[in-house]
């Protein structure tokens, strides 16, 4: 079976719209794990300093 007959082809101008919302949408999982992860982060780093300012 060609791709042909199964779908049409798609001009330039959905392509492109395509490749857009798949960055978009890639940006915004990368962005959300950045964000998970800079939360995990600066809770760890609150926990040593609560940690390090008790054995004072």
């Amino acid at each position: 079976m060609s791709l042909s007959s199964s779908q049409p082809r798609l001009n330039s101008e959905q392509y492109r719209q395509m490749l857009v919302r798949d960055g978009e949408r890639r940006f915004r999982e990368w962005h959300t794990a950045f964000l998970n992860y800079q939360k995990q982060f600066l809770r760890e780093l609150e926990q040593l300093r609560l940690y390090s300012s008790r054995s004072r």
